[in-house]
């Protein structure tokens, strides 16, 4: 569990919170706004990243973090050294390919990526594996900013059924996201606004009240995903008629 307590942070041309909020393992958070509305600044603050103005944030979870820059997670020649050195605390080396490759295909990618650079990869597949190698640290909560940004449909379908996995398992998830399309995957919906927290509560509640298109640009997938939120079957089986 996570915990902050009338957090701040203040910077020369920004100022965020106070905010008061717990994150329990097992949840499903997703976190929207408008450009520049704080939501990085909050997973900085979960993560520990940064340090509150004031305020106090309370851990008792491992919480790991795949940062909406891919690029941030990556600095050795080989996607499999990265797992090897992501895994060196959690298994001591032992079967680290074995676990790489499950990680991999956990995220829709698959072995043939081990013996590659991680910065050669496109811009989705490094999202892919920035999630992959944050999962390499068997978190109980996992913070995923833009997580989605740049993916294919195939990605997007392989990003979902592990949100839907990780949910299953108990694992703490805490996402940043511009697509409602996803909401439907998210037990709670944090809206930040200038710093603030405008909404915290049902996604579909801020759907039906019209707060998610007045916090960022109108989504084609909004027209998809319906009030009541769909299922994944309805979403992809009019996805694939437009």
């Amino acid at each position: 569990m996570i915990s902050l307590d009338c957090v701040t942070l203040e910077r020369r041309h920004f100022s965020f919170g106070p905010v008061s909020r717990t994150f329990k393992e097992g949840e499903c958070v997703a976190i929207m706004g408008e450009n520049g509305a704080g939501k990085t600044t909050l997973l900085d603050l979960i993560s520990r990243l940064e340090t509150p103005s004031s305020g106090t944030v309370d851990s008792s979870s491992k919480v790991s973090y795949a940062p909406q820059e891919s690029d941030d997670s990556f600095f050795l020649p080989t996607v499999l050294d990265e797992f090897s050195y992501s895994l060196r605390c959690v298994r001591r080396g032992l079967g680290v390919r074995e676990e790489a490759e499950r990680l991999l295909v956990a995220v829709g990618l698959d072995s043939s990526y081990l013996s590659q650079s991680p910065f050669s990869l496109s811009g989705g597949e490094k999202r892919l594996l920035s999630i992959a190698l944050a999962l390499a640290m068997s978190p109980d909560i996992i913070l995923l900013d833009e997580s989605l940004s740049g993916l294919d449909w195939k990605g997007y379908r392989a990003f979902r059924a592990l949100v839907s996995s990780l949910k299953n398992s108990g694992i703490g998830i805490i996402f940043i996201s511009h697509d409602p399309s996803i909401l439907d995957l998210a037990d709670a919906l944090i809206v930040l606004k200038d710093g603030k927290i405008v909404f915290d509560g049902n996604p579909v509640t801020a759907m039906e009240d019209g707060l998610i298109k007045k916090s960022f640009a109108y989504s084609k997938s909004m027209e998809l995903l319906g009030t009541p939120v769909l299922s994944l079957k309805e979403i992809i089986r009019r996805v694939e008629n437009e």
